[in-house]
């Protein structure tokens, strides 16, 4: 017995290693091979997938080029502008909603949940048609109001480009900046008004320096995206001729003939190296510079009355959501009733044509498959991953989180071409080219930081006495992840689900870089029918999208009220609990997820 024993102890061990093995190579092959080969392919002087030599010609090539100065110059410009703006923004929103006692406060969260959710794809083109400079609507209020040819408006400029990216990224910073806001103590402001200092000098003594830790981590994140951003700066900035990295990455693949995709690979890579430092800059600065602004001692959240300035904060609550959501939103709808961009005489034929066309039934297929399978994969891999990290070593633990974060620093058109070499260069897997699964895989893994995230914070409100338990009654580990783990976070596994597919379905840059022409999703057709020069089926596509969305949050947000009301029932826990002839002895019983009255 105690040899027999010690064989099956052995066995499971093997076992284990193998699977921790198995587990750490997929990670690996997922998440760090393309950056691998992103860089390999900086020395070969022939595209994925065909013979070619080493060489260090395209290296040379692309940093001797002055083209690469002036997009990293560019995205430099736009990284930075854009981020002071919209943290400012950010910063004075959610002062306003969290410090203050104006009016309309409790509508800022909304209008930023709804600006952050928002595809880029919606805003690049919206304000295309709305700061046009011959049709747009705002040229022709403003031709209109002034009784002349003026037209003051040009989203096709550096202006429009900044001030575009600054209202999207306003939603993300204010959403990190909320949290400290409410946190901050106000009995350090009562104390700098009685020593005599004015509320602006309260604010920019007290309140701001107080905030320096979570403000530079906004600045930073926000730099980050500035210099990753592809929808906006690819149909804003195509047109004014303003190049940033992520389009002359996207241009040495699409334009280049043959495709320069060595020169592609070293601007993604020297893109990869600044979005590490800068997180690697965050992450220290943030952990060495820890402020208090919480004791357990006089802590005040009270809120100030800004008296006469109570009515401008208003009107800046009202002046963004009409900027940032209402306007966006009427353009494209107008535009998508219209025959022709700038003419006012509104039709159906837009829509009849959209929904006759054959290619735009299969593009709505392919973007809900690839935004319901992506985010689904997302978030079980995720799962998957932070449940096996819980119960591994603490290197297992950091490697799994760790290699889940790389995407972060891979925007999405540097992501596709180093998905591009580590599967067209692989036997077997060059198959994958130009298929619906290379889409999939690469936006599982655009998608994957996201999904980590939402599963870290619901995996760690399950006790692990209860996996624990499970496993002594002799569950497996797969029966134990979806028998307890999946079944005690559904709702947390569906929000992140829902989360993660919206992305997806509204995500440009990874579907045009590997999706073939003949199956595009409904963002690539959007871009598609724009510079084409039919910006009244664009508009419509768009709009039908956002519709869609909009009908899978509002279903999304029924089943989960009515889950939620069925699980507040009370339920009768005198009767004793029965074990029919069919449940074997010992069996595992499901955990009960109704709470008793």
């Amino acid at each position: 017995m105690a040899a027999a024993s010690e064989i099956n102890w052995r066995r499971q061990a093997l076992g284990r290693r193998v699977g921790t093995l198995a587990l750490v190579l997929l990670v690996g092959f997922l998440f760090i091979w393309p950056v691998a080969m992103l860089f390999i392919g900086i020395f070969r002087n022939a595209p994925p997938g065909l013979p070619g030599e080493w060489t260090l010609d395209p290296l040379v090539r692309t940093f001797a080029s002055y083209d690469t100065y002036t997009a990293l110059g560019n995205s430099v410009i736009y990284a930075v502008s854009t981020t002071a703006l919209a943290t400012l923004l950010g910063a004075a929103f959610a002062f306003l909603a969290t410090r203050t006692t104006v009016r309309l406060r409790q509508c800022i969260t909304p209008v930023m949940l709804l600006v952050f959710a928002a595809p880029n794809l919606f805003y690049a083109i919206s304000w295309a048609l709305l700061a046009d400079p011959s049709t747009g609507l705002l040229n022709a209020a403003a031709r209109f109001v002034t009784q002349s040819q003026v037209n003051p408006f040009n989203g096709y400029s550096w202006a429009g480009l900044i001030i575009v990216q600054s209202l999207k990224l306003t939603g993300f910073c204010y959403l990190l900046l909320l949290g400290p806001f409410e946190a901050m103590n106000r009995s350090f402001e009562e104390a700098s008004l009685i020593a005599g200092a004015g509320r602006l000098k309260t604010v920019l003594l007290i309140d701001i320096p107080l905030m320096t830790p979570a403000i530079f981590g906004v600045v930073i994140v926000g730099t980050v995206f500035g210099l990753g951003a592809f929808d906006i700066p690819q149909i804003l900035g195509g047109l004014a001729g303003i190049s940033v990295l992520s389009t002359e990455i996207f241009r040495a693949v699409n334009f280049s003939v043959p495709p320069d995709y060595a020169r592609a690979s070293a601007l993604g890579l020297f893109m990869v190296f600044a979005l590490a430092l800068l997180l690697v800059i965050q992450w220290r600065v943030v952990k060495a510079g820890r402020f208090v602004t919480m004791t357990g001692k006089a802590y005040k959240q009270d809120r100030w009355d800004l008296g006469g300035w109570s009515s401008v904060g208003t009107a800046a609550i009202v002046i963004f959501t009409i900027v940032a959501l209402l306007l966006p939103i009427t353009q494209l709808v107008l535009t998508s009733f219209q025959p022709a961009i700038g003419v006012y005489k509104l039709t159906l034929k837009n829509f009849q044509a959209v929904l006759a066309d054959r290619q735009t039934v299969r593009a709505f297929q392919v973007t809900l498959e690839l935004a319901v399978l992506s985010g689904l994969l997302a978030m079980l891999l995720a799962t998957w991953f932070g449940h096996v990290g819980r119960r591994s070593p603490r290197w297992l633990e950091r490697y799994l989180d760790t290699a889940t974060l790389v995407p972060i620093v891979l925007p999405g058109v540097v992501l596709a071409v180093g998905l591009l070499w580590a599967y067209v260069s692989t036997p077997g897997l060059r198959e994958l080219y130009g298929t619906f699964w290379l889409a999939l895989i690469g936006l599982v893994v655009a998608i994957m930081p996201i999904a980590s995230r939402a599963v870290r914070g619901a995996l760690a409100q399950i006790a692990k006495d209860l996996e624990e338990a499970a496993a002594v009654a002799g569950a497996s580990s797969m029966r134990v992840l979806f028998d307890i783990v999946v079944r005690l976070m559904s709702r947390s596994f569906a929000s992140g689900w829902l989360v993660t597919a919206v992305i997806a379905a509204g995500a440009l840059d990874v579907p045009l870089m590997l999706l073939s022409p003949t199956q595009p999703s409904v963002a690539i057709l959007v871009y598609s029918h724009l510079i084409s020069g039919i910006p009244t089926e664009a508009a419509t596509l768009l709009v039908l999208l956002l519709l869609a969305i909009i009908a899978i949050a509002l279903l999304f947000a029924a089943v989960n009220a009515l889950v939620g009301i069925a699980r507040r029932r009370p339920v009768d826990h005198t009767a004793p609990a029965r074990r029919t002839d069919t449940q074997p002895a010992g069996a595992m019983v499901r955990p009960q997820l109704e709470k008793p009255v």
